[in-house]
């Protein structure tokens, strides 16, 4: 058994009914549910993994995601996913002045009116900047290789090699940027989920081994930070030598 599960802890981490329910699409997500000691653990047990051989000795997580060859499902769960929406198309148009009088009246009203058409356009432009939305509730599938989320009409994967930036904005919400193998557009998403410091940290760790916030270690919940610090450390440490490029 690994040193940080709980005894009897099945090891697909899929959370009890009601627990960790989110709220229908486009409704006002509450704070996540906590994530507890156990959670903590069972995070660090897979951290701490350090061979293919002791991945494989991991119980079986059974998905329906679709794995592609040597892949290996680590968990499931809920989750949210929430992408980024304008709040509403630029309107700015600009406003040009017609005046008589004389030159000083003239550059004065000018002056003016150009201070006027730079407020205007800066309004647009915040009121076009938009805001994150939830767009569906879904399954989550974290694998060796990265993240599938299940859903009917916004499925995604996500691979953790191909992170173009990520973040973890708060402690149950994973950020990331990555290209569609497909269209090749950059695509932003984030997902609410208790399992996010996961996320996190294996994309960083994998794309990003000098983010700050794997070395600060403040991407650990500080109710669980007294637990196991030696993970985070050794995540931290490996992450340093993989940004020099040192063999690991």
């Amino acid at each position: 058994m690994n040193p940080y599960d709980r005894p009897g802890f099945p090891g697909n981490a899929l959370r009890p009914a009601g627990g960790s329910q989110y709220p229908a699409a486009h409704s006002t997500p509450p704070p996540g549910p906590a994530l507890t000691p156990y959670d903590w653990g069972f995070i660090c047990g897979l951290l701490a993994t350090r061979t293919p051989q002791e991945l494989a000795a991991r119980p079986f997580v059974p998905t329906a995601a679709k794995l592609r060859q040597g892949e290996q499902a680590l968990l499931t769960a809920p989750a949210e996913r929430h992408a980024w929406k304008p709040t509403s198309a630029p309107q700015y148009q600009r406003h040009n002045l017609s005046a008589r009088g004389s030159l000083p009246f003239l550059l004065a009203a000018h002056a003016v009116n150009e201070g006027i058409n730079a407020i205007n356009k800066s309004r647009a432009q915040a009121k076009a900047e938009g805001h994150w939305t939830v767009e569906s509730a879904g399954s989550l599938t974290v694998t060796t290789q990265g993240m599938h989320y299940l859903h009917p009409e916004n499925w995604a994967t996500v691979n953790w090699t191909t992170s173009q930036m990520c973040d973890l904005p708060a402690f149950d919400l994973y950020e990331v940027h990555f290209r569609n193998d497909q269209t090749g557009n950059r695509l932003g998403l984030r997902f609410r989920t208790i399992w996010a410091p996961l996320l996190f940290a294996m994309t960083a760790f994998a794309a990003h081994p000098g983010h700050p916030r794997l070395h600060d270690r403040s991407w650990v919940p500080p109710h669980v930070a007294h637990l196991h610090p030696e993970v985070p450390a050794g995540v931290a440490d490996m992450a340093a030598r993989r940004a020099r490029g040192e063999k690991l």
